[in-house]
């Protein structure tokens, strides 16, 4: 008898929406501290526009992205 896996009927941790928004988030964030670097600004600069950006892009991500999971 084969066995079974102890992750069936387990729930996930994040919803698929709310991964979307922090990946999306960190993805601006991380974008955002790369520029400030290329521009010719300091590390702690760069990290300090990275954590406003992702704050920032989580509040409009969390506003733009559909939680109705595809039910109209």
């Amino acid at each position: 008898m084969a066995k079974e896996s102890r992750t069936v009927g387990r729930p996930y941790l994040l919803s698929v929406r709310a991964s979307l928004v922090l990946a999306l988030s960190l993805l601006v964030g991380i974008a955002t501290a790369g520029l400030t670097i290329a521009s010719g600004g300091d590390w702690a600069g760069a990290l300090l526009a990275g954590g406003a950006a992702v704050g920032g892009a989580i509040a409009l991500f969390n506003q733009i992205i559909d939680d109705s999971d595809g039910v109209r």
